[in-house]
């Protein structure tokens, strides 16, 4: 192991020593709300409505419209369906989960008093921004690349010294390239110590050993988990009746897991590579803080709404494992099976993430006791998105201004009141971020709810559908599925009158 030459390539060549990839920053960063059955059912159009303890999410003056202390707590059964198609091939894959989404409350204190101020009220909400439980499946011949190619790229400026054990163990060695040179490096020692590349004397690069003239079975698993909880400290005052204004200070936490199986058979049968098994964890942890303004005017039946999401400041740290299993043959006819399990947890150096801030404006049409039409109107500029340290994340953020764009997501509600039960529908439109690679998306939701007086009942169901591409590896082995998911989400939320 030729340390002080890996040492000087160091501070020579642009490399880095993160994992996170733009799609990775892009799940932190979007907001994928799921919050109570009634914000749920009318699409979360409540940025100039407020009476619902989600409202508070979308615009913190909703709390100021209560006329009592409420406490509310959510269920959630989310169920996906992922169809993907890749060289042909379609799978088809399930996913259910039940949790706890949101709870929170509110209290109100009103002024019996002289004076404009009519109403002070308190807040505090918890619910999920996003919901990473996935688990995408991905099969089908590959006729012109390999993950041989990944390894490849990430051997790029290095040598067979950098790579080759000496004296040391396989766990010293790629907890040292880790720790010195970062994530490629660790990927080109695995490769090469499974005998999946190997170094060409005459012209100083590494080439595979793979040969896969006539195609290679490719089996690709992702395995997803975690979540990004949003918690609100709100306080709003109600100001001459008919004007409300809110603040939010909001506390972030996330946890992600990734989890990759990437299996390879079939190679040719003068490969000396006869298949591949790549396993890699990433988990990231962290936690962020953002600021939300906003202010709702009533006037008659007719209500208009301003909101205002600063970005989110979010600190994270990242840990990742690999292991690599061959099974090769040599000149000789000679079969091997070869296990590169370093049994070590890199720990990344902590970083941070910039979102972009958004604008809500809403309106929405009260027609007395009968029921309720709203609109929401949010514009949120991904391409803004910043992550640092800026030097050693340049070149994601060059993707984030090439990549993303602007986009403008329209919410509609409605509800409509029979006694004491409420029927609610609502429809979403969301504009996707990447200028390509994912279409838009759009959601339908319906739900009821019934007042038993001093307690509440609602329930809602929501229907996603999105297209998109999922591109196996981020370099080498960039073939892409195409992927069509389905996602229902049902739930239930009691609310307390006290």
């Amino acid at each position: 192991m030729n340390k002080l030459k890996l040492l000087f390539l160091l501070f020579i060549l642009p490399f880095s020593i993160y994992t996170q990839s733009l799609t990775d920053i892009l799940n932190i960063t979007a907001d994928n709300y799921i919050g109570t059955a009634r914000f749920q059912a009318m699409g979360g159009a409540f940025g100039a409505l407020g009476g619902d303890l989600s409202a508070i999410n979308i615009n913190p003056a909703g709390s100021a419209v209560y006329n009592n202390n409420e406490f509310g707590i959510t269920f959630s059964n989310n169920e996906k369906t992922t169809k993907s198609s890749y060289f042909s091939n379609i799978l088809n894959n399930q996913n259910r989960r039940f949790s706890v989404n949101q709870a929170g409350g509110v209290w109100v204190f009103k002024n019996f008093g002289e004076g404009n101020l009519n109403k002070i009220s308190f807040g505090i909400n918890a619910q999920t921004n996003s919901s990473y439980y996935d688990k995408i499946n991905v099969e089908g011949i590959n006729n012109s690349s390999s993950i041989d190619n990944f390894f490849l790229n990430n051997s790029n400026g290095l040598t067979v010294s950098d790579l080759s054990l000496g004296n040391d163990s396989v766990n010293y060695v790629y907890r040292f390239l880790g720790e010195n040179y970062g994530y490629p490096a660790q990927q080109a020692f695995l490769a090469f110590q499974g005998y999946i590349i190997e170094w060409d004397e005459i012209n100083n690069t590494f080439f595979s050993l793979a040969s896969y003239q006539n195609g290679v079975n490719q089996e690709h698993q992702k395995n997803s988990k975690g979540y990004n909880n949003k918690y609100n400290l709100n306080f709003s005052v109600n100001f001459k009746e008919d004007f409300f204004f809110g603040i939010n200070l909001n506390i972030h936490e996330v946890y992600i897991e990734n989890n990759l199986y990437h299996f390879e058979t079939n190679f040719d049968e003068n490969s000396a590579v006869k298949s591949i098994l790549y396993e890699d964890r990433l988990l990231t942890i962290g936690d962020g803080f953002s600021l939300q303004l906003g202010a709702i005017k009533k006037f008659d039946n007719f209500r208009v709404g301003f909101s205002y999401q600063s970005p989110t400041w979010y600190t994270l740290y990242d840990e990742t494992s690999q292991y690599l299993e061959t099974n090769t043959v040599d000149i000789d006819g000679n079969y091997y099976t070869d296990i590169i399990d370093p049994r070590v947890a890199n720990l990344y150096p902590e970083y941070n993430i910039k979102s972009p801030s958004s604008i809500t404006l809403s309106s929405a049409l009260v027609l007395g006791n009968f029921g309720l039409i709203s609109l929401d109107l949010e514009s949120k500029d991904y391409s803004k998105t910043k992550v640092k340290p800026k030097g050693d994340f340049l070149n994601l953020n060059n993707e984030f201004s090439k990549e993303l764009q602007n986009t403008l997501n329209i919410r509609i509600g409605s509800e409509f009141k029979l006694n004491k039960l409420s029927l609610r529908a609502g429809y979403n439109s969301i504009e996707s971020p990447y200028k390509n690679l994912v279409d838009n998306s759009s959601s339908i939701s319906f739900g009821f709810g019934y007042d038993l007086g001093s307690t509440i009942i609602n329930f809602s169901h929501k229907s996603l559908q999105q297209n998109s591409s999922y591109q196996l590896f981020d370099s080498g082995l960039v073939d892409k599925a195409s992927l069509e998911l389905n996602n229902s989400i049902s739930t239930i939320s009691l609310i307390f009158k006290f």
